[in-house]
């Protein structure tokens, strides 16, 4: 264990993969909260956090994010971060190697602090998956989601991606928007893992309706390039 500027303490792991010959180990990160004093060797944890990345759906690791991890960390909360697997390494929605990646973790969490509450916090890509995990596996598993920025709707990221490439944006009604060729980068790795807009369109009216009575805060941004407001419009009506 190392601790870093703030005092976090910091581990770092691997959980291994439950696929049947599977040996891939998925490396985590886990931060712990400071002490509250030179004679307070462990501080009591409030709640145990997930905190999936965000990526594009493509990349990402447990490096990302370190600021929201450590500020987590230091109100109290275990915080995880997950080197999973998803579309830079091959992998599209349809292997279920994410998900069962997510799963993994998930379920590492759950039993290192099988005593406290244990919520999913996610950003961009990886508020699509806190938001998804969290409708699926119920409040019996997980106790409170916060969803910075999700994509949501992922068809409806994609749409506004070709609007952006098309040059329509503006007047499509995009206030902020991002260059044709930004846009086309993002749009090609996203469709790395989602391969089709049929798949999207499933992903986006899974949450179209909220499922399952998890906690749940949504932070977006009005003038967010990366996620419009409009992708997140059906989650905002939760």
């Amino acid at each position: 264990m190392t601790t870093i500027g703030d005092d976090v303490a910091v581990e770092e792991t691997t959980v291994p993969s439950t696929i049947e010959g599977d040996d891939f180990a998925i490396p985590i990160r886990i931060h712990l909260p400071p002490a509250r004093d030179e004679n307070d060797d462990a501080p009591p944890i409030r709640a145990a956090v997930f905190f999936i990345h965000g990526g594009i759906f493509y990349y990402g690791s447990r490096d990302c994010h370190p600021t929201v991890a450590r500020g987590l960390a230091g109100l109290g909360l275990a915080v995880v971060t997950a080197s999973f697997r998803q579309g830079e390494e091959g992998e599209s929605r349809r292997t279920n190697v994410t998900t069962s990646d997510l799963g993994d973790v998930i379920d590492f969490v759950r039993g290192r602090w099988s005593d406290v509450s244990l919520g999913l916090v996610g950003s961009s890509s990886g508020g699509f998956f806190a938001l998804a995990l969290s409708q699926t596996l119920g409040p019996s598993a997980i106790s409170f989601c916060v969803a910075i920025c999700p994509v949501a709707n992922p068809l409806e990221r994609a749409s506004y991606l070709r609007s952006c490439i098309a040059g329509n944006a503006k007047s499509d009604g995009y206030v902020n928007f991002h260059h044709p060729e930004k846009a086309a980068d993002i749009l090609r790795k996203q469709m790395v893992y989602w391969e089709d807009d049929e798949s999207m369109a499933r992903a986006g009216e899974f949450l179209g309706t909220k499922q399952r009575d998890v906690p749940t805060l949504l932070i977006v941004g009005s003038a967010d390039k990366n996620v419009p407001f409009s992708v997140t419009k059906d989650v905002q009506s939760w």
